[in-house]
Order: structure tokens, then C-alpha cells, then sequence
């Protein structure tokens, strides 16, 4: 991930790495330690103060989650595409991390690997032959070129589920974008700012109903 120095940071240490106020910096490694990260800059690696840097928004990285946990948190996404990084179960090496994306009933998973560019001799992420120096840029790049070499997979930030609510009555689908259900259906709920019609998901669809057809749990 990237982060933005916000103070200059003189290195102490030979495993400590110096930079300068308003240089970009690449975080290999958020959990060693409560108070450094480990990072990159100008191809050289070493420990941060995290107080010194500012972490570029990336909701989609996750941390240290397991695989199984992935793929719950994914199969509960009412769209195809809806993703997450995470760092590698099978690496522990820093800089070491794992995307996982749904795909109709599925979740796949794709290793990310680092190596040397041939031409730049910069390190780079990489999932098929193209590289990018960060996560961020990788990112980026499959929002709109498909991930996947055997069907059209882009990526797409996760929605937020703000809680569960159960169907009192049935209700039937009168316009495309609505969500159908029968009475006793558990709904997770996606959108309730409109006071009349609630967005929610169920069964892997999800859609607009009247709120005063379903109960908050």
C-alpha cells in the first residue's frame, strides 16, 4: 500500500529507513510491530514510524485474514467483482499478499508476487505479466481490465452491509431493480436513507423495497 510522509524521518538504526516530508512510500508490512511499519523507497527497504507517514485511503486490504474468512466476508457482496487484499497465508515474507475476488457463487484467489522489472530494475506487484510498482496502482489498473484470463472479472469496492432485517409480508418484484422475497426472508440491508424504499440483498441479488415491509433485527 502507499502512504505519504507527513514529517522528515532521519534513520537511527541500519534497519530503519529515511525519507522526506511529502514522499511517497510503499508499506510492505502493517503488523509487526504497534508502531512501525516496514516499508520501501528508492529501492531500499527498512522500518517506519507510523505516526510519521499517512496511509493512502485503501479500505480493500484486510490485513492478516485467513483465506476462509475472505471468502465469507466476499460471498455476502450482492456483486460480481467485489474484492479484497490480504496478506499471504503461504508467505510471510513482507510485501507478500493475496486477492481475493467474487465471482458469481465463487470467490478466486490470486497470488500477487513481487519481482525485479527487467528494464527498470524496480520491484514490482504483479498477478499475470504486467507489473506495478505499488498495490495501489495494480489496483487501479483491474477496475477496468478484467483480472481473470477465463471470464470478464473487474474490480469493485465491497459495500458496506449496515445490518439485517426480516421480511414481514411477501413482496413481489414490479420493476427491474427491485428485490423480491417472501415473508420470513432475512434481508441484509445495503442503503435505508430513503425513508419508503430500503436497498437490500438476498440469495446474491440485491434491489429496492418498501421499508415498512420488513422489520430491523
Amino acid at each position: 500500500m502507499e502512504a505519504l510522509a507527513i514529517y522528515d524521518f532521519n534513520a537511527t538504526a541500519d534497519d530503519e529507513l529515511s525519507f522526506k516530508r511529502g514522499e511517497t512510500l510503499l508499506v510492505l508490512q502493517t503488523d509487526r510491530d504497534a508502531n512501525w511499519f516496514n516499508a520501501e523507497l528508492r529501492s531500499r527497504t527498512g522500518f517506519v514510524p507510523k505516526n510519521y507517514i499517512q496511509m493512502k485511503e485503501c479500505p480493500w486490504y484486510q490485513g492478516k485474514i485467513t483465506r476462509a474468512n475472505a471468502e465469507q466476508q466476499l460471498l455476502k457482496q450482492p456483486h460480481d467483482g467485489a474484492f479484497l487484499i490480504r496478506d499471504s497465508e503461504t508467505d510471510s515474507m513482507a510485501g507478500s499478499f493475496s486477492l481475493s475476488v467474487k465471482f458469481m457463487d465463487s470467490v478466486q484467489h490470486f497470488k500477487i508476487l513481487r519481482k525485479e522489472d527487467e528494464v527498470t530494475k524496480k520491484m514490482v506487484f504483479h498477478i499475470w505479466v504486467q507489473g506495478f510498482l505499488s498495490l495501489n496502482l495494480l489496483v487501479d489498473n483491474y477496475r477496468s481490465i478484467s483480472i481473470s484470463r477465463s471470464h470478464r472479472i473487474v474490480l469493485t469496492d465491497m459495500v458496506q452491509l449496515i445490518g439485517k432485517a426480516r421480511a414481514c409480508y411477501d413482496f413481489t418484484r414490479q420493476e427491474d431493480g427491485e428485490l423480491q422475497f417472501n415473508k420470513g426472508d432475512v434481508i441484509d440491508l445495503l442503503d435505508t436513507s430513503n425513508s419508503q424504499w430500503w436497498k437490500g440483498q438476498l440469495n446474491g441479488e440485491s434491489g429496492y423495497f418498501p421499508a415498512t415491509f420488513v422489520q430491523i433485527l
